[in-house]
């Protein structure tokens, strides 16, 4: 992967979870400690974080350092922290039968 396409990655991921947190680049930049113009350089892709930065940005988001590599799509992970929360709760062999209707519901729509 060549440096600019992950910066892109990390930098649309970066924006768009921020933006989905309703926190604005002026405050995100405020929380990071760095300049809003930097922190909108970065959201562009024109350079990548500093390795060391990255657990602080994704705490700042509520994710995992793992999860700003996955893109910008964090309508997903949403959906999928959902599920998570909702299972939680339940005995696991309710959980195994929930997860199993899901299979095959997708199997279904996949048809």
């Amino acid at each position: 992967m060549r440096e600019n396409t992950l910066a892109k990655i990390l930098g649309e991921s970066i924006a768009c979870r921020r933006k989905s947190a309703g926190i604005t680049q002026e405050n995100f930049a405020t929380i990071l400690g760095i300049n809003p113009e930097t922190l909108s350089r970065m959201e562009k892709g024109h350079f990548s974080p500093k390795m060391g930065r990255l657990p602080d940005i994704a705490g700042a988001l509520n994710c995992s350092v793992a999860d700003l590599f996955r893109g910008a799509d964090v309508r997903s992970s949403d959906r999928a922290s959902t599920i998570a929360e909702l299972l939680k709760p339940l005995h696991n062999d309710v959980q195994d039968t929930i997860v199993e209707i899901i299979t095959l519901l997708i199997k279904v729509i996949r048809k």
